[in-house]
């Protein structure tokens, strides 16, 4: 059985990592569509955000693992921030996304918060990682490939 990590915690192991083999077999041993879609919002260019992060929100003071919800539950949820997503709800004002990113900052553990507003701003900052797409397969969401560089 796989240990419950947030998000945050899998890329700052990650990140400490010191061999490209260390890497991959991290990012394998949590590997989970969540993360899959994470990495696809981070790194497609086709996906852009349009919410405007809100200028200040209280970060949760529960302790990592307590938390009103997790990042891995909110990626399924974040085509609501995403530009021209079908999905998205109809009436879904700029104000209005504004103060749902808020709560669902809110509600993570500060770290996944934090990782999340990187991610709107398709800026990780993950040292030694970074997505290929493999041209024959042209922007194809299923075919994203995130590939592990030692820089």
């Amino acid at each position: 059985m796989i240990e419950a990590r947030l998000l945050s915690e899998i890329f700052a192991y990650f990140e400490s990592a010191e061999t490209k083999q260390e890497k991959q077999a991290i990012l394998k041993k949590y590997w989970n569509p969540s993360m899959k879609l994470f990495l696809e919002y981070a790194f497609n260019p086709n996906i852009k955000f349009d919410v405007i992060p809100p200028k200040s929100y209280r970060p949760a003071v529960e302790p990592a693992g307590l938390n009103v919800s997790y990042l891995d539950m909110e990626v399924n949820k974040l085509y609501r921030f995403i530009e021209g997503h079908p999905q998205r709800p109809p009436g879904l004002t700029p104000e209005k996304q504004t103060k749902l990113l808020t709560v669902v900052l809110e509600s993570m553990h500060p770290s996944d918060s934090e990782l999340l507003l990187k991610l709107i701003k398709k800026n990780l900052g993950i040292k030694g990682l970074r997505s290929e797409e493999h041209t024959s397969e042209l922007q194809s969401l299923a075919y994203l490939v995130c590939r592990l560089l030692l820089e």
